[in-house]
């Protein structure tokens, strides 16, 4: 799981195998709802584990994410699934980068490998989805990056 400015993604692994990924925009928008959405998702997906990024080493998350964060521990405590709060690490200089480094690695998402948009524009929608993706690896569920583009 991973949570952005404006969006909340899900990743499904099976022994390191993309099966889908999913992002919603309405579950951030509070953190009961954001609480909804991973429940549906647990309920769908059946996931084993449950990755969020640590609400207390989220260097570069604040305010409403960060409730969210901890909402989404809250619910994985509630659930019969190992729940896990990684610290996340930041092995590049921007997502961006990081998010080009993982369509290296699932060759089947690099035509959806995002790209920098102007600063006026929003960031891509499915910039979470990587970012989850990075998250599973910084657990320790996806080898690390190929490259170290710091």
């Amino acid at each position: 799981m991973a949570v952005r400015t404006g969006r909340m993604a899900c990743v499904v692994l099976d022994d390191g195998d993309l099966i889908i990924w999913d992002a919603s925009r309405k579950a951030v928008k509070n953190p009961a709802q954001a609480a909804r959405k991973l429940r549906r998702w647990i309920r769908e997906f059946r996931p084993d584990v449950l990755i969020t990024e640590n609400p207390d080493s989220a260097g570069q998350k604040r305010g409403a994410q960060i409730k969210i964060l901890k909402t989404l521990i809250s619910v994985g405590e509630d659930q019969p699934i190992l729940n896990m709060a990684v610290r996340r690490e930041r092995r590049f200089k921007n997502a961006y980068l990081e998010a080009e480094d993982l369509g290296h690695q699932f060759p089947d998402l690099r035509h959806l490998v995002p790209k920098k948009p102007p600063i006026w524009k929003s960031e891509p929608y499915n910039l979470a989805c990587f970012e989850a993706l990075a998250l599973a690896r910084d657990a320790g569920v996806l080898e690390g990056p190929k490259t170290d583009e710091m």
